[in-house]
């Protein structure tokens, strides 16, 4: 073995690009090396970034024909297609951080070239060559600006790459529903962020209010509490609040400044916690959580059982069995602009 690395030693490597000076990949045995595709590219809306070409049968191509036809099956609209890294075959096991500073400046000339008002980056190692972030199973769905050293700017939105769906059917869904989201938003300009607001009770006046509007209402409310701790026997609701379609209500019950804490000025915690129950005990609307059995117990450790309880970690569930069902994979799902700014 070693004689036959000798007798190739002195073979010149077929990358003649001098952006690659120094990759370590070229030490490696490839049938081609830095593929300038975006010489060949037009300028788009959409460009679809996997990890690295495949080479097969003489040519390189980013995608392969399966990957490309579930694609075009979600989006038919002629995107342009790439790779983040320019040589085949390339895992990120193998794309040191020296490695991925020089192929950054061919995949600055791909974006440059194409000008894509929305990029698709298929998969964890073409996130890291657009944002420098890992960790494909959290950010999947999320966007991200990004800027060539040119100053062409355009959203980035990492999802599956093609071949985990095809391998792994079950993320079909998230897949599919990533690409129309972005696509909606970035190219359509469709999608509208929501204007939220909330009220803070800080007085009982106020709690009897709240409690006025919603304990004989017949408008579902979505309800949620936040806590010291996971263990309902120990720890304490901190604040619940109440969401109508116009409105969300918050009351701290006993958060570290809540007013209505005992021993705390002349408002009646007991008569806090008849309010609330008026609120959760009326049987004309529904009451919506997610993942209801966390809240409820800590609720009826209060005194407090609910009527008409509707949860969306259940009814997630039943729509898609194979979807996540966190409440933050349901906001990307549902509300990926909420999530532009974190």
């Amino acid at each position: 073995m070693k004689e036959l690395q000798n007798l190739y030693s002195g073979l010149p490597s077929n990358c003649s690009n001098p952006l690659c000076e120094g990759c370590t990949i070229l030490e490696e045995s490839k049938p081609t090396y830095a593929e300038m595709d975006y010489e060949s590219l037009t300028s788009g809306p959409v460009l679809f970034l996997s990890d690295s070409f495949r080479y097969r049968m003489g040519t390189t191509s980013p995608f392969s024909k399966e990957e490309r036809g579930l694609i075009e099956e979600i989006y038919p609209n002629s995107p342009q297609y790439s790779a983040s890294v320019k040589c085949p075959s390339v895992k990120e096991k193998d794309m040191t951080p020296g490695n991925m500073k020089l192929c950054r400046e061919h995949l600055n000339s791909t974006i440059d070239k194409v000008k894509p008002l929305l990029v698709y980056a298929c998969g964890n190692l073409s996130m890291k060559m657009l944002i420098r972030k890992s960790g494909i199973m959290n950010k999947r769905g999320k966007s991200y600006e990004f800027t060539t050293d040119s100053g062409h700017s355009c959203i980035v939105v990492p999802i599956y790459h093609p071949y985990t769906v095809i391998k792994e059917p079950r993320h079909r869904y998230l897949f599919e529903t990533d690409i129309k989201n972005a696509y909606e938003k970035y190219v359509l300009g469709t999608k509208t962020t929501s204007k939220f607001s909330y009220n803070v009770a800080t007085s009982i006046e106020e709690v009897e209010d709240i409690a006025t509007k919603l304990q004989a209402t017949r408008e579902t409310i979505a309800v949620d509490i936040e806590t010291t701790g996971l263990n309902f026997l120990t720890d304490k609701i901190q604040t619940i609040s109440f969401s109508t379609a116009d409105q969300t209500y918050v009351i701290p019950v006993d958060h570290k400044d809540s007013p209505f804490r005992e021993g705390i000025g002349t408002n009646d915690p007991a008569r806090v916690r008849t309010l609330i129950r008026w609120i959760l005990h009326n049987p004309r609307n529904k009451k919506v959580f997610h993942n209801a059995k966390f809240d409820l117990k800590f609720l009826i450790r209060y005194g407090i059982r609910t009527k008409n309880v509707w949860d969306t970690k259940i009814m997630h569930h039943l729509i898609n069995e194979n979807a996540p069902k966190s409440l933050m994979d349901l906001v990307k799902l549902y509300f990926a602009d909420e999530l532009e700014n974190l």
